[in-house]
């Protein structure tokens, strides 16, 4: 833990949570939440878990308010940053009411062929969650996507960026923001 001089009065500083104190240690839990996902596609938890961890790498791979306009212009340049900010936010405060939220129109679960409960969820079609897409968003990915679909395409995009941008932006600072 670390220190910090507010007022003249040093406080502790909170940074990080167990083993997850850099960038890598987020991608390592996105990769855990994303096989969550593809083993069981129409569980909602492992979702929420996934597309807010994804939601929280721009802070951790450009931390603090130095960073605030590269990762804005990150996420302005990236339709799929723009959908997972969507998604975490509407999973998370129940609706996405921000104006820059124009990506998704609803989540669903497609019909299932089996009761979800019936049979183990990899084991037969109990029903995936997907998204419907509007404007830039459908236009770049289709009208409906997957989230299991989704979820690769936005693991391989933290993975590239994680591996083309080497330097760890929390070196001598662990705090994301």
């Amino acid at each position: 833990m670390r220190s910090v001089r507010l007022s003249g009065a040093t406080m502790p500083r909170f940074s990080g949570l167990g083993s997850l104190e850099r960038r890598e240690d987020l991608l390592a839990k996105l990769h855990h939440d994303y096989e969550r996902v593809r083993n069981a596609p129409g569980d909602p938890y492992a979702a929420f878990d996934f597309f807010v961890t994804a939601e929280h790498m721009i802070d951790w791979v450009l931390p603090g308010q130095a960073n605030r306009q590269a990762r804005e212009k990150l996420r302005a340049g990236s339709v799929l940053l723009q959908v997972v900010s969507h998604v975490a936010s509407g999973a998370k405060h129940f609706i996405a009411e921000a104006r820059h939220h124009q990506s998704v129109r609803h989540a669903d679960v497609a019909p299932a062929a089996f009761q979800r409960d019936a049979f183990q969820e990899n084991a037969f079609q109990t029903g995936d969650l997907y998204l419907t897409l509007e404007r830039s968003a459908a236009e770049s990915l289709g009208a409906h996507i997957g989230v299991r679909d989704l979820a690769v395409r936005i693991l391989d995009f933290w993975d590239r960026y994680v591996r083309e941008h080497k330097s760890d932006p929390h070196e001598g600072d662990r705090s994301p923001t």
